[in-house]
């Protein structure tokens, strides 16, 4: 079983490697884990300890449909050289990324590289499409929508699409920004003038065609931030329920550390593996 590992903003492979130490120590010993590094230099991630020692790494330089088409295609080279795989795990930016790329391959009937997914304190995806949501943003460009504002149930010049994306960023992008903890940093001007074409597109099930098909274990910290617990929410929205297991673990933005907290992610990332053997295969 071999289990692609992706690293939070700010991270590396090393690092993510040494937060996970509780889990690979328990999990099956001929099980694969293969961590690796985002192609991006970063600073040192938001709550990354003075003890851990870069260099720091991202999956993406940014995210505009650009950007993240960067960051997804890496992604795809990654798994090319260093494949084939049966699941992938993803802590914060890393899940985040994983969604991105497993909903891409879906949507656009490309085989899926992996059986199952295991998502750890997701920040919120971001979609590499410049098509998706792209009237709401040149709306709100041509209205130069202050996104920092809560609009009312009943704001007459937004649509429900419009005033949904702008809660998403409000509860999320614009939350982590104000607490200092958005990597890698952009600003909001980027809904407001010319196109919106390098305005990054928030991922929310509501404004996608179709949830993702695959096993997943959604896993979150009690004491992460209220905005993390949103942007986790959101990323376990975009999964089929019936293909979920979610779990909380004692700690905050981290793996579990917990034996016994452990264990419980170890017997959901089984049955995650027991449903993926009942699905069809599509692999590359």
């Amino acid at each position: 079983m071999r289990i692609l590992c992706l690293h939070g903003v700010g991270s590396s492979a090393s690092i993510c490697e040494s937060q996970f130490r509780a889990f690979l120590k328990l999990a099956d010993p001929s099980y694969d884990f293969v961590f690796t590094e985002g192609p991006a230099l970063s600073e040192r991630g938001p709550g990354m300890g003075a003890y851990f020692e870069g260099p720091f790494y991202s999956h993406t330089s940014g995210y505009s449909p650009d950007e993240m088409a960067d960051a997804l295609d890496h992604l795809d080279t990654t798994i090319e050289e260093l494949g084939p795989f049966d699941g992938i795990l993803g802590f914060s930016q890393g899940a985040a990324l994983a969604l991105s790329y497993m909903y891409r391959q879906q949507v656009g009937g490309e085989p899926m590289p992996f059986r199952f997914f295991l998502s750890f304190s997701s920040v919120i995806p971001f979609s590499a499409d410049a098509g998706y949501c792209q009237k709401i943003i040149q709306r709100l460009c041509a209205l130069q929508w202050d996104m920092t504002v809560t609009p009312s149930a009943n704001e007459p010049l937004l649509t429900r699409e419009e005033r949904l994306f702008c809660n998403v960023m409000l509860r999320t992008v614009i939350a982590a920004k104000k607490k200092g903890a958005a990597l890698p940093e952009y600003s909001m001007d980027v809904y407001k003038h010319d196109d919106g074409s390098k305005a990054p597109r928030v991922m929310h099930a509501q404004l996608l065609e179709e949830k993702l098909q695959i096993p997943t274990v959604h896993v979150t910290g009690k004491r992460d931030f209220d905005f993390m617990h949103n942007m986790s929410d959101i990323a376990h929205g975009m999964c089929e329920g019936k293909l979920t297991r979610k779990l909380e673990h004692s700690g905050g933005h981290q793996p579990p550390q917990k034996d016994a907290e452990v264990k419980s992610v170890l017997r959901a990332m089984e049955w995650a593996i027991s449903q993926s053997e009942k699905m069809p295969i599509h692999r590359l």
